[in-house]
């Protein structure tokens, strides 16, 4: 049975994204484990990880459009933007009427870009924002450019909503639901927060974490192909052949993109290829089979 793979994992909530990679090496017995983007310890939802040789498939995982699904309470903020951190300002509730929400949605949808929050795992002169954070030091991020795909409120009541949007990467919704907040003239945290897809990979499709065992756990793991978004190459037997053993094979076009490398018989994931000029497949990385 394959040891190699992604896993989608159901994170709970109050562990970190490394806590999750150190009790997979656990159940699984394999060093060699990532993730293809964290999760704050706070946030709940789908986490994509890489098993094995997989690993050196994560760049090519496809995080473009992210969606979650937040649950904020309006009158406070907090330090770190969600409800782990200690409040820093309060502000009586306005009410908000439905022609408020759609105004202040239609402004959300408008957004080009955001300041990261000072907890944040961005660098400032080698040095992670957060940590200065906790310091006490004051920590200036520049805005960076976003792109918020989707926006609905999910429901509405006086002092709580919850809203789901998918964004682009990099987007960070503590700091989105604040914006959204003062919109509407209030002040809001983050108080839940799940993450419901990325990209063609969904929720649904995860395991939670605790309902792995050494015995199972090989059963969820899902083959490249139906992880990445890389267009496939089909290979025939001799061709993969060539292709395992870091040998060319001569097509009849070419082209500038990467490939998923499959072969024909038993649409077994064989690796990445790059076409080179002259139609030269080139293996880049070679998957054990």
């Amino acid at each position: 049975m394959a040891n190699f793979g992604f896993l989608l994992i159901d994170k709970p909530a109050g562990i970190t994204s490394f806590n999750v990679i150190s009790q997979l090496r656990k159940i699984t017995s394999i060093k060699r484990i990532g993730h293809t983007g964290t999760l704050d310890p706070f946030a709940t939802g789908l986490l994509p990880i890489c098993i094995g040789s997989a690993t050196r498939l994560a760049r090519y995982v496809s995080s473009a459009r992210k969606t979650y699904i937040a649950t904020i309470k309006f009158g406070f903020l907090t330090d770190t933007g969600d409800i782990t951190g200690e409040t820093v300002s309060t502000q009586s509730v306005t009410e908000i009427t439905p022609s408020d929400l759609e105004k202040a949605v239609t402004s959300i949808l408008q957004l080009k870009e955001q300041i990261p929050p000072a907890y944040s795992a961005i660098k400032v002169n080698g040095k992670r924002a957060y940590s200065l954070a906790r310091q006490g030091k004051e920590v200036k991020l520049a805005p960076r450019p976003i792109t918020i795909y989707d926006f609905q409120i999910i429901k509405a009541e006086a002092d709580t909503l919850i809203y789901q949007t998918t964004v682009s990467k990099g987007t960070y919704i503590r700091s989105l639901t604040e914006q959204f907040a003062a919109l509407t003239g209030n002040l809001a945290t983050t108080i839940q927060l799940q993450r419901s897809a990325v990209d063609k990979l969904e929720l649904s499709q995860a395991v939670k974490l605790n309902e792995l065992t050494a015995d199972n756990w090989q059963k969820q793991l899902i083959s490249p192909d139906r992880v990445l978004t890389l267009p496939q190459l089909v290979l025939s037997d001799e061709e993969a052949s060539r292709f395992m053993n870091g040998r060319f094979n001569e097509l009849s076009f070419y082209s500038e993109k990467e490939f998923l490398v499959i072969k024909k018989s038993n649409l077994q994931t064989l690796g990445i290829a790059r076409l080179l000029p002259g139609n030269l497949l080139k293996p880049d990385i070679v998957l054990p089979q």
